[in-house]
């Protein structure tokens, strides 16, 4: 079992009902942005979905970053940087929070990513491959709980993962002209990892 998003169904931490996330199983799905200075990267966006939630937008009918519950910020920084061919690997380690969000957010402003109560902190390692001939680029990145903090939502209690659980995460990506702001967009997948 990889990350879990455990549901409180009463008032103490020991009656609980965990909904398993299995190896390979989706955990999250997410969409966002980036920026990055010279080693610095900071990586921001929202999860569209997440297993064991049926909804994380506070609207029906308008879903992305201003209706979205659940927003996340990495801040990472490089430590690594290969070039083969028409590929530039990049690698880098870091921080991701994963927040309870009383947004709006909006994409002009990376700062509102982060307002809201922090659920989940979790230690990020992450591949970047890019391909300087499209700019468009893949990544691997795996992430390992370090920190959860019970939530509240539509009157109930829930827990986003586990400490030391692991999820992996895949993005497909889109660079921008370099110096331009955004860095560049992605959309991806998180998928739970065998500890």
């Amino acid at each position: 079992m990889a990350a879990v998003l455990v549901l409180i169904t009463a008032g103490t931490a020991s009656a609980q009902n965990t909904i398993p996330i299995a190896e390979e199983q989706v955990l999250y799905e997410a969409i966002g942005e980036f920026n990055n200075s010279g080693p610095a990267s900071q990586q921001y966006g929202y999860l569209s979905s997440i297993t064991g939630l049926d909804n994380v937008f506070s609207s029906t009918t308008t879903k992305n970053e201003t209706t979205a519950l659940f927003t996340f910020v990495t801040n990472a920084t490089t430590f690594q940087v290969v070039n083969h061919g028409p590929f530039r690997i990049v690698d880098r380690t870091g921080t991701t929070t994963i927040y309870l969000n009383n947004g709006p957010s909006d994409f002009s402003n990376p700062a509102s990513f982060s307002q809201g109560m922090p659920i989940q902190v979790s230690n990020y390692r992450q591949q970047v491959i890019l391909n300087t001939l499209t700019n468009t680029f893949v990544t691997v990145h795996t992430n390992t709980v370090t920190d959860v903090e019970t939530f509240t939502l539509n009157g109930v209690a829930y827990r986003l993962g586990q400490l030391g659980k692991s999820f992996r995460t895949n993005y497909s990506g889109q660079a921008n002209t370099p110096g331009a702001v955004p860095s560049g967009w992605f959309a991806g997948t998180s998928t739970g990892s065998k500890n």
